[in-house]
């Protein structure tokens, strides 16, 4: 009886070492699976923000070099700014800015990137990124003119082959002959007659800091994949 009993705690206990091992087993899945999940995340987020992404065209300001729903790869990574080069856009970057150095001055605080990503959530629409795709007309202290329909930076008629049209300053506050400050380019749609862009004092000369990065590649439509210039 006494060797039944013995056998039968025994068995209780390595059931209960087998139930042990199989939920330690269990959460040590879960926690790998978690961990790996958030290394994916924590990869996907940086490579999207600091070497490459891929963005979607819309509407029709860069047409016909791109057109509307256009898939395009962006590179970050080292960019720096060339004459020609279409780009990446924070539309709203200016206005942000001043709105932040706004509320330190109010409030007497100094914003770190935390805080301006909670405040970030906060803001009315006018004022969160809105990327417009565009082209680097001129750079930093250059001097930008339209005469005659014509594009002239530095005195020079602009050779632009993506563009056969008739080029018009529509904005009486943005005077010409314009010359770019330091830290800033100047920006075109290659759609003239329909771009909002540094030509218009809503947008004006864009901060190099706003841009996101180079277009380099079009992905979509399949018809017309290759590398956009």
């Amino acid at each position: 009886m006494l060797e039944n009993d013995n056998l039968e705690n025994n068995n209780e206990e390595t059931q209960k070492i087998k139930e042990t091992e199989s939920s330690f087993n269990i959460w040590k899945e879960v926690w790998e699976w978690f961990y790996t999940i958030i290394i994916a995340l924590v990869i996907a987020v940086t490579i999207k923000v600091f070497i490459f992404d891929i963005v979607r065209v819309d509407g029709p300001s860069m047409y016909p070099t791109l057109v509307n729903n256009d898939r395009l790869v962006v590179t970050k990574l080292g960019y720096k700014p060339h004459q020609g080069d279409i780009i990446i856009l924070d539309s709203n970057y200016k206005n942000r800015n001043e709105y932040f150095k706004e509320y330190e001055e109010v409030n007497d605080t100094e914003l770190n990137i935390f805080s301006k990503a909670r405040l970030y959530l906060k803001l009315p629409k006018d004022l969160k990124i809105k990327f417009y795709v565009k082209r680097i007309i001129g750079m930093p202290g250059d001097i930008v003119d339209i005469v005659d329909g014509q594009v002239l930076v530095n005195g020079k008629v602009l050779d632009e082959p993506y563009y056969d049209g008739v080029t018009e300053d529509y904005d009486i506050n943005v005077e010409y002959p314009f010359t770019v400050s330091e830290g800033y380019v100047f920006v075109m749609g290659d759609n003239r007659p329909n771009s909002k862009d540094s030509r218009s004092s809503a947008l004006g000369e864009v901060p190099i800091k706003a841009i996101s990065g180079k277009s380099q590649y079009r992905l979509w439509p399949f018809n017309a994949i290759g590398k956009t210039k």
